[in-house]
């Protein structure tokens, strides 16, 4: 089951996760998809052998909201160390892309900084 709509999202931003799931009802998962797919910043959503792979816009959505709505429907992901690891990993990523959106960048004052002729000999 796959659901696209690519329009949706920035590309700078756009980001690729595959979430393992656990012994999911097949219609559970339908209506996770489609619930995902509901939400603007969310481009696409396929489910495939255990494993929801979703792409999205991570200066709006992280994925901790998507763990979020997988809880409510009461979808279990796996708790072993290196799931827990990538998921930590995937939600700094997550939280710095959506810093680095809202973030003005640049310097501090916008201003690049001059030559400074104080130490040059005089001719």
């Amino acid at each position: 089951m796959g659901l696209s709509n690519s329009s949706r999202t920035r590309g700078a931003f756009q980001v690729k996760r595959t979430i393992p799931v656990l012994d999911a009802q097949t219609e559970k998962l339908q209506q996770l998809a489609n619930t995902l797919q509901a939400i603007e910043s969310i481009a696409e959503v396929r489910v495939d052998d255990g494993r929801l792979r979703v792409r999205y816009d991570a200066s709006c959505v992280g994925l901790r909201d998507i763990e979020r709505l997988l809880d409510e429907a009461g979808i279990s992901r796996p708790t072993g160390f290196w799931w827990r690891l990538r998921s930590a990993w995937y939600a700094f990523l997550d939280r710095n892309a959506r810093s680095n959106a809202i973030g003005g960048g640049g310097s501090c004052c916008n201003k690049p900084p001059g030559i400074d002729t104080s130490s040059r000999p005089r001719r």
